[in-house]
């Protein structure tokens, strides 16, 4: 466990801790994975030596709480051993991430585990879990920090100050609760015969269809221009500056009339006291849309008087959904050239955002007038006559929302992207309703609408049907996997102080 890990001072102690955990993997993959936790990511070479100085009381630092209970750090203790292994792991990665950036990942990572570990204690100690003082005794005696080369060390142990002995006897004891706990939730699942039964019977049939898609990306240019045309106002653009105060009115009023009074620059106030994005540039923005100004304020008439505003002229401050802002124009507003194709791929970008239901209408019905053709001439006379093609599928079940990894639902060499049909009840009910040669209305997936048409039904392959069982269990084993998580980690007992703490104690920000 990883307790066990951190206490190696010699690389051949570490390489049999290793050993030692891969054969725990091997045994009970899914307790492991769930022991260890789920998060460990990225490469860090930052170990947070500067947190225990500054956090005083002995080093511990608290960066939250479960139930009430502290998730706290201090030399030696889950947290910190956490900590210590993933910085390890991760160093030996090579990445070379900003240093704040891979302290942050690891910490974090270290937090969120240990969050996970108080709540299965936690849990433990509700449901009645206990460890007998002989199995605490027996662990600490054959893989204790006391050991060398796998043999108990009495000289190594009596070198051991008793306080430190007490810390490593809490955390073994803490470490086998959490052992036991999981192991107990796992061992005492059980598989209901009826619920494979019918898992089986969603992939006991298996279907191959061909398919037209309709391409939202094959919107007509000239319904874009249309819709540009009448909603011409929204692609004006202008030159801007920006300052964004967030304390309150009187302090951005105050900044106003330095700039009025040209006490200071535009550039210089917006470095010093602009809370965003642009104020290491001097405020600077850019080009900006009528309708990007338009999400921040409760109505149109803020972006009417900033697209009036002539150049070098300072807006008045202006309340937006983010605080306090004031203006300066910097080119005045120019009217949209749809004649430039730029300007038709804003407009066009702008329907995918804001209208897309216009562009879904659309293709909906260029799909309904095909599938109304396919009753007359055919699929293949269909395409024919509109100038699209017919795709395939491979064989897939009714394999709704992916349960069935073997068989997912795609077109050979992804000639169309299916990837949302997994999660399309439509889809499915649609696809496992039709007759042989029988055509389907238009199905909506994502950013594109199909039609399908059922070209074969076979038994699946006898090989995946006996897997069936196996994977049934596997599924099982991460459904029980995610609902114990979501039981444990209820937002409602955690507080997460996790930023505020880090960026004071471990990694100040300058």
């Amino acid at each position: 466990m990883p307790s066990r890990e951190t206490r190696r001072t010699t690389r051949k102690r570490r390489q049999k801790d290793t050993n030692v955990a891969e054969k725990r993997k091997e045994t009970h993959p899914i307790l492991y994975a769930f022991s260890v936790g789920i998060l460990i990511v990225i490469a860090v070479t930052f170990l947070g030596g500067p947190a225990i100085s500054r956090a005083g009381g002995g080093g511990r630092i608290i960066f939250g709480y479960y139930k009430n209970k502290p998730i706290e750090f201090f030399p030696g203790n889950y947290f910190s051993q956490r900590k210590d292994i993933i910085a390890d792991q991760l160093r030996q990665g090579g990445e070379q991430d900003d240093l704040q950036v891979q302290a942050y990942q690891v910490w974090r990572t270290a937090f969120d585990q240990t969050v996970l570990h108080t709540a299965i204690l936690t849990e433990a100690e509700e449901s009645g879990v206990w460890i007998s003082e002989n199995k605490l005794d027996e662990t600490l005696i054959t893989a204790g920090p006391y050991a060398i080369d796998g043999q108990f060390s009495e000289e190594r142990y009596e070198a051991t100050p008793s306080t430190e002995r007490m810390a490593y006897r809490k955390l073994y004891r803490e470490q086998l609760i959490h052992e036991q706990y999981l192991e107990d939730i796992f061992q005492a699942k059980r598989e209901s015969a009826k619920e494979k039964q019918f898992l089986a019977s969603m992939v006991d049939e298996q279907r191959r269809f061909s398919l037209v898609s309709f391409p939202f990306d094959d919107y007509p240019k000239e319904e874009t221009e249309a819709f540009a045309e009448q909603n011409q106002e929204r692609f004006r653009r202008i030159k801007l500056s920006r300052i964004l105060i967030k304390s309150n009115e009187r302090e951005a009023r105050e900044i106003r009339n330095k700039l009025i009074d040209r006490t200071g620059s535009f550039e210089e106030l917006a470095r010093a006291h602009s809370k965003d994005i642009y104020a290491e540039k001097g405020g600077d923005m850019g080009w900006r849309y009528y309708y990007d100004l338009e999400a921040d304020f409760e109505d149109s008439e803020p972006v009417e008087t900033i697209f009036q505003l002539q150049e070098t002229e300072i807006s008045p401050v202006l309340e937006s959904h983010f605080g306090w802002v004031i203006y300066r124009c910097n080119t005045p507003a120019l009217e949209p050239d749809f004649d430039l194709e730029e300007t038709v791929q804003i407009a066009r970008d702008y329907m995918m955002r804001y209208e897309k239901g216009m562009i879904e209408d659309y293709v909906l019905s260029q799909a309904e007038s095909f599938r109304e053709r396919v009753d007359d001439v055919g699929l293949l006379g269909a395409t024919i006559e509109t100038d699209y093609s017919i795709g395939l599928t491979d064989y897939f079940p009714l394999n709704y929302q992916s349960y069935y990894f073997l068989s997912p639902v795609r077109s050979p060499l992804e000639q169309v992207n299916l990837s949302a049909a997994a999660f399309s009840e439509d889809f499915f009910i649609q696809a496992f309703s039709l007759s042989l040669g029988e055509v389907s209305s238009p199905i909506l997936l994502d950013d594109q609408v199909i039609v399908l048409r059922l070209d074969d039904v076979r038994e699946p392959p006898e090989r995946e049907m006996e897997l069936v069982d196996d994977y049934h269990t596997y599924y099982a084993q991460q459904s029980l996997d995610q609902d114990l998580q979501n039981v444990l980690l209820n937002p409602d007992h955690i507080q997460d102080d996790f930023d505020q703490t880090f960026y004071e104690y471990v990694f100040p920000r300058q």
